[in-house]
């Protein structure tokens, strides 16, 4: 009787070792093929993502090309794809590491499409203000062209100033045209759309019933002429680049000019010089700050 119980216990204890075994086994069969699938699909993942990133890359070279004012944003991105390239060909990958780095990857595209909505609206701007400056340029030219008609036609014999006249009260501002055409003053070069300059030429009873002509120049922070570039010759033959051109009628009286330059683009933060010349040279300098 006890060896039969014996007997009784062995295979209970032989079945259930069976069982362990085949659920071991079968255990180890499934983490395999969880192993092999995770494997591969890994694989199809770098793949996939060598692939976006060589079209991404190829896509900055081409925008490199066609927006070379863009060029220095374009490259900076062009060369953090590269590193995610150079990074997916050296690593030991996980899938971890790869949704890391595809994360990267639609960071980069959103950057790109907010930069070129941001150019896009810079050009918009940067047309509306050229076609601002075309019909303000226009306008001031024809009353220029009316005002130097009367002009010759009430003179006989205009008369060149032997002496170097003189000017005073100088100021420069930025400002705005309202749509009624009215300036309001601005000092925010986010707003300004150009620069107003107002000077008195003064009394001089040594020079009567002259044609005077004056020129205005401004200066950004880099010496470049913000407006319209525009030459003209001096009595001492020095060749003079300049952005606006104003005669008037002098005859000896205190005489007020106020005068208007607009920029090929919009006013940028800093310190602008104005120089205003006569025939005969430098008449006066004055500055202007924009914040």
């Amino acid at each position: 009787m006890p060896n039969k119980n014996t007997n009784t216990t062995l295979l209970i204890l032989t079945i259930l070792l069976c069982l362990v075994v085949v659920g071991l086994g079968a255990y180890t069969y499934s983490f395999y093929n969880e192993v092999k699938e995770t494997k591969n699909q890994l694989i199809k993942d770098k793949a996939l993502f060598k692939a976006e990133l060589d079209e991404e890359i190829n896509r900055y070279g081409v925008l490199l090309k066609e927006n070379s004012s863009l060029s220095l944003e374009l490259t900076e991105a062009k060369e953090r794809l590269e590193g995610l390239q150079r990074k997916i060909d050296s690593n030991t990958l996980t899938r971890s590491v790869v949704r890391q780095y595809q994360i990267e990857l639609k960071k980069l595209r959103k950057e790109r499409e907010v930069l070129f909505r941001q150019n896009d609206s810079l050009q918009q701007e940067t047309r509306r203000l050229s076609d601002l400056q075309a019909r303000t340029q226009n306008s001031l030219d024809s009353i220029t062209k009316e005002q130097n008609r009367a002009v010759v036609e009430s003179i006989q014999e205009p008369v060149t100033p032997k002496t170097n006249v003189k000017i005073s009260s100088v100021s420069a501002q930025g400002v705005i045209q309202r749509n009624s055409g009215k300036f309001v003053n601005t000092s925010r070069a986010s707003r300004a759309q150009m620069v107003r300059l107002c000077y008195e030429v003064n009394e001089d009873q040594d020079i009567d019933n002259s044609q005077l002509t004056f020129f205005v120049r401004v200066f950004n922070e880099r010496k470049k002429l913000i407006g319209v570039e525009r030459f003209a010759t001096l009595d001492t033959g020095e060749k003079l680049s300049y952005n606006t051109e104003t005669k008037i009628q002098y005859k000896g009286k205190a005489h007020t000019v106020c005068e208007l330059v607009l920029p090929i683009q919009t006013f940028s933060k800093g310190s602008y010089t104005i120089e205003i010349f006569n025939t005969q040279g430098l008449l006066e300098t004055t500055g202007l700050t924009l914040k």
